[in-house]
C-alpha cells in the first residue's frame, strides 16, 4: 500500500445516507432486493484478457467462488442461516435452544443476512430495530442500561446471531465478515437522522476486536442466559464511527503513513468491503424496497 495518502472525495457531496428527513419513527430496517456480489479472495483476472472475456470470467467467479450476500427472506434461506448458527454455536459450547424458540421465530422484526461462498453457506448475521413496546434480545440482561440509551433519544439497532463458518480460509472469512458488517453499517447509516446506536452482546474473548473497530464497552462481563455463556455488552455511537468508516471506504489505498489516524483494524476490515462505487446502487435498492413496504 502506498505511503502517500490519496485525495479523499468530499464527504458532504458523497454522503450516501438515503433516509429523507421525517418526524416519523422508523418501523423496520431497510432490505435490499437480489444478491450482492462481494470480492472473491482467490479469483484474479489476467490483465491480458479482453473486456468481453473478463466479464465472462467474472460471471463464472460470481457463481463458483465469489462471496455473495442476500437477505434471508424465505423459509429455506432462514433455515440455512439457523443451521449455520446452530452448528457454529455448538462448537463454542453455546446453548442453541433459543434459535428455535417459538417467540423468536414469530418475531418479524429481525433482518437476517446470509453470506455464501459459491453455493455453500458461509456466514450469517441478524439485525433488530428497537421499537416502542417491544424488547431487544439484550433487554433480557441489560434492560436498565438500554432504557438509559433510549431516554437519551438514541435509535437502537441490535446486532445478533453473528456467525462465520469455521472451516473457511482466513482470506474468505475476512470477506464474509466484511460483507456482513459492511451491510450492517449501511443499515445504520440509513437511519442517520435518528441518532442510530449499535449494540452487541459478545463473548469476552472478542471484546478487544470490537474495541479496535471503535466500539465501547457498555457493561462489563455478565451472563447471557440465551447462550448460557459470559458476555459483554458493547455499543457504538454510529455517527462518530461513520466518519472514520466513510473516509477509509471511499479511498481504501491510504496506507499506514503516520498521518493516517484511522485505526488499523478499521482499515483491514474496510479493505474487504464492497467497493464504494457500488454502495450508491445498493442504497437505491434498499430505498426502493422500503418504499414498496410502506406503500403496500
Amino acid at each position: 500500500m502506498p505511503d502517500t495518502p490519496l485525495q479523499t472525495p468530499s464527504l458532504d457531496e458523497s454522503d450516501l445516507a438515503t433516509l429523507q428527513p421525517t418526524n416519523q419513527i422508523p418501523t423496520s430496517l431497510p432490505r435490499f432486493e437480489g444478491i450482492i456480489s462481494c470480492a472473491s479472495p482467490t479469483a484474479t483476472l489476467p490483465t491480458h484478457l479482453s473486456e468481453r472475456r473478463k466479464k465472462f470470467r467474472q460471471a463464472r467467479l460470481d457463481i463458483d467462488e465469489n462471496v455473495t450476500l442476500q437477505v434471508a427472506d424465505t423459509p429455506k434461506l432462514k433455515q440455512l442461516a439457523a443451521k449455520l448458527l446452530r452448528n457454529e454455536y455448538k462448537k463454542l459450547g453455546f446453548d442453541t435452544s433459543f434459535i428455535d424458540n417459538p417467540t423468536n421465530t414469530s418475531d418479524g422484526r429481525p433482518l437476517t443476512l446470509l453470506a455464501k461462498e459459491g453455493v455453500g453457506v458461509s456466514g450469517t448475521c441478524s439485525l433488530m430495530l428497537d421499537r416502542p413496546g417491544l424488547r431487544l434480545g439484550a433487554d433480557q440482561n441489560h434492560e436498565a442500561y438500554l432504557n438509559f440509551l433510549r431516554q437519551e433519544g438514541k435509535c437502537l439497532i441490535e446486532v445478533c446471531r453473528l456467525a462465520v463458518a469455521s472451516e473457511l480460509s482466513d482470506s474468505t472469512s475476512r470477506v464474509v465478515l466484511a460483507a456482513l458488517i459492511g451491510h450492517t453499517f449501511l443499515c445504520a447509516n440509513y437511519f442517520q437522522g435518528y441518532r442510530p446506536y449499535l449494540i452487541i452482546e459478545v463473548n469476552p474473548r472478542h471484546t478487544n476486536y470490537w474495541k479496535s473497530l471503535g466500539f465501547d464497552v457498555l457493561v462489563e462481563k455478565s451472563w447471557c442466559e440465551r447462550v448460557n455463556q459470559p458476555s459483554v455488552l458493547i455499543g457504538c455511537d454510529w455517527p462518530k464511527l461513520w466518519k472514520l468508516i466513510k473516509v477509509e471506504w471511499q479511498q481504501q489505498l491510504r496506507g499506514s503513513h503516520p498521518n493516517n489516524l484511522i485505526p488499523k483494524a478499521v482499515r483491514r476490515l474496510v479493505r474487504n468491503f464492497i467497493p464504494w462505487g457500488e454502495v450508491e446502487g445498493i442504497n437505491r435498492r434498499m430505498t426502493i424496497f422500503q418504499h414498496k413496504s410502506i406503500s403496500s
